[in-house]
């Protein structure tokens, strides 16, 4: 299977987990002391998943997904399977104590509203 990507990080074996989750939230206003229902906001897209980095890279693989994480300019998400994404990177979290040649972690993707094309 093809390797997942974002921006120029390739990764050097898939994450365990990938989950995307589609979420609208609903918009209220208040007047005369009623709130009212006022309608569904736009569709927002998160991906979240997680895995582990082995070997003798482990540690400069996170560190290099770490650094992409620091750019707020949304870029392409590509998935083997499920294609690409248009995303910012809104979260990344080390989730172990440190181990010789192991890294788990988690990651977050929140889509980018777009007209529906895919930058390039």
């Amino acid at each position: 299977m093809e390797k997942m990507s974002y921006k120029t990080f390739v990764w050097p074996q898939n994450p365990h987990t990938y989950r995307e989750e589609y979420v609208r939230e609903p918009h209220f206003y208040t007047a005369e002391g009623v709130t009212y229902f006022d309608g569904m906001g736009d569709m927002q897209r998160v991906i979240r998943g997680s895995g582990t980095f082995f070997g003798e890279t482990a540690y400069s693989d996170f560190q290099k997904l770490a650094k992409l994480f620091e750019d707020r300019v949304a870029g392409n998400l590509e998935h083997p399977l499920w294609g690409i994404r248009f995303c910012y990177f809104t979260g990344l979290e080390l989730t172990q104590e440190p181990r010789e040649n192991c890294v788990s972690y988690t990651f977050q993707f929140t889509c980018a509203l777009t007209s529906g094309e895919v930058p390039r």
